[in-house]
């Protein structure tokens, strides 16, 4: 996949839009419907993604998303499209009418196909919808092609409930939603090494600023490193028991040896085990994490 932000000499194709936070099942509806359309009609397949989320400058607000632009392009590159159409977000971008906003589409990006979800706004104060969309696009002959909504349990897919989902500490049911385990990469660096002094080495995994962290508490998952995959318990939170000054992401997998500083690793979530508590003692504290592990599956009893 080409990632591209000069736009210029860019073949005809189809092309996705929307924030895509998340990439969720109904994004990904959207994302293969635009690849399997481009290939059907000889086009190329393209998405446009802004840098920032466009709440940032809409409304000035400072949301923490479930896929920092990195983590974004990543899962996109692996779909199949040729092209994702790199652009900031911002105030003059944002002024633009809903019909400018199109023609950009057809200017900029060589446009001959357009997808996006049902409930898809555009152009200034998200003034243009779906249903203008198809307009615009019998205007100009472009081929409009709107995803229904996707339900699981009768309820609408949406980044905005994985994201009180994950808040919440809901992790299960947001990965169903999300259709693979919610995830946070980055570099493992130096802590307190309280966990080492307990005997339960952790790793202490650094993220994004923007990154949104699931609430507080204990987690089984898994830790990803070099394409290895490792049953792992995971906390966030504030150590409490130690009483820590800044909110961590740490993993421990049981029974390893190898040193992981400056690793750069993959943390999964897969369900939330208990709240973060503050222990009377480093050696409760220790034996609640044995029963952690135990409870969690990551070992067996007498391990």
């Amino acid at each position: 996949m080409r990632i591209i932000s000069d736009f210029t000499n860019i073949p005809g194709c189809a092309v996705a839009l929307g924030n895509f936070d998340g990439l969720h099942i109904a994004h990904m509806k959207i994302l293969n419907e635009c690849i399997a359309y481009a290939n059907k009609n000889g086009l190329k397949s393209g998405v446009l993604i802004f840098e920032n989320h466009t709440g940032t400058i809409i409304d000035n607000s400072d949301i923490k998303v479930l896929t920092p632009h990195k983590e974004k392009l990543a899962i996109i590159s692996g779909l199949g499209l040729d092209f994702a159409f790199v652009k900031t977000f911002d105030n003059s971008f944002m002024k633009l009418s809903p019909r400018d906003f199109f023609d950009y589409l057809i200017n900029k990006l060589n446009a001959k196909a357009i997808f996006a979800g049902f409930d898809y706004t555009f152009g200034y104060k998200a003034s243009g919808n779906a249903t203008f969309l198809k307009k615009l696009g019998k205007e100009k002959k472009i081929d409009i092609n709107i995803i229904n909504e996707i339900d699981i349990d009768s309820v609408p897919v949406s980044s905005t409930l994985i994201r009180d989902m994950v808040s919440n500490g809901k992790i299960d049911t947001a990965n169903k939603y999300l259709g693979r385990p919610y995830e946070i990469s980055g570099k493992v660096v130096y802590g307190k090494q309280n966990g080492r002094k307990l005997g339960l080495p952790t790793a202490n995994v650094e993220y994004e600023a923007n990154k949104l962290l699931p609430s507080d508490g204990v987690y089984a998952g898994f830790l990803i490193m070099n394409e290895k995959k490792y049953k792992c318990l995971i906390n966030i939170g504030m150590n409490p028991t130690f009483n820590a000054e800044v909110r961590t992401l740490e993993a421990h997998i049981a029974d390893f040896s190898g040193d992981l500083y400056g690793k750069y690793v993959t943390v999964q979530f897969i369900r939330k085990i208990r709240e973060e508590k503050k222990f009377i003692s480093p050696e409760e504290l220790r034996i609640q994490i044995e029963s952690d592990l135990i409870s969690s599956g990551i070992k067996k009893p007498n391990q």
